[in-house]
C-alpha cells in the first residue's frame, strides 16, 4: 500500500497564514522514499499545493532498488522545487554538503530521468545524464546531486518541447502552457542496478 500524505489531512484550506498551517509546517512527515514501498500518487506540499507523481515503469519502485535513495527536503519537508535549484539561489536542500555517494568509490554514474512518453535516442539522449560522483572539489555533495537532477530537467524541457508524445501520456506532455521546469518537485533519487531514476513529482 502506498503511504498516505498526513500533510493532506493535516493542511488548514485557508493555508499560510493560519496557526493550523504553520503547526503542520513545523511537524513534516516522513519522506515517502524511505519507506521502501511504493511511492504515493500524490504529494502536498508545505503551502497546502498537491503534486502528481510522474508514472514510473513497475520495475522503478523503491522496493526494487539497489540500496537506499538519496533524498532531498527543504526545512524538513521532503521534496525541493526545480526552480529554486540554481548555482546562484541561497535555497539549498537540508545537509546539503553531506557526500551520500562518496562510499560507492565511483567516479561517475548516470542519472536517467525516464520521462514517460518520448522515444528514446541512442545518441545523445537528453533523457540520460551523465556525472561525476568525484569532482574536483572532492565527492559530489546532495546539493550538488540535487542540481544535477535539475539541469537534466531543464535540458529536456528544451530538447522536448512542443515535441509529440505518445498516444496515452498527454498529461505529461511538455509544451507551451502546459509543463515546465517550474511546475518540477525533486523528492529523491533511487538506483536500480545501473542508473540512478529521479522521482519527480509535478503541479497538475
Amino acid at each position: 500500500m502506498a503511504y498516505v500524505n498526513p500533510g493532506s489531512l493535516m493542511i488548514n484550506p485557508s493555508g499560510p497564514g493560519s496557526a493550523h498551517h504553520y503547526s503542520v509546517v513545523s511537524n513534516p512527515p516522513p519522506h515517502p522514499s524511505v519507506m521502501h514501498a511504493d511511492m504515493p500518487e500524490y504529494w502536498v506540499l508545505p503551502d497546502g499545493r498537491e503534486v502528481a507523481r510522474l508514472p514510473r515503469p513497475l520495475n522503478y519502485t523503491p522496493p526494487m532498488e539497489t540500496f537506499p535513495p538519496i533524498t532531498f527536503s527543504v526545512s524538513g519537508w521532503p521534496g525541493v522545487r526545480i526552480k529554486d535549484l540554481k548555482v546562484d539561489n541561497p535555497i539549498i536542500v537540508d545537509d546539503p554538503y553531506a557526500t551520500p555517494m562518496a562510499h560507492l568509490g565511483w567516479r561517475a554514474t548516470v542519472l536517467n530521468l525516464e520521462w514517460p512518453g518520448y522515444p528514446r535516442s541512442t545518441y545523445n539522449d537528453p533523457q540520460i545524464a551523465r556525472f561525476d560522483v568525484m569532482t574536483s572539489q572532492g565527492p559530489i555533495t546532495r546539493q550538488g546531486i540535487a542540481l544535477v537532477v535539475a539541469s537534466a530537467v531543464r535540458l529536456l524541457c528544451n530538447a522536448k518541447r512542443n515535441k509529440p508524445i505518445a498516444t496515452g501520456f498527454e498529461q505529461w506532455s511538455i509544451k507551451d502552457g502546459s509543463i515546465h521546469p517550474s511546475d518540477v518537485v525533486l523528492l529523491s533519487i533511487h538506483y536500480y542496478r545501473t542508473q540512478w531514476i529521479p522521482e519527480l513529482y509535478l503541479f497538475e
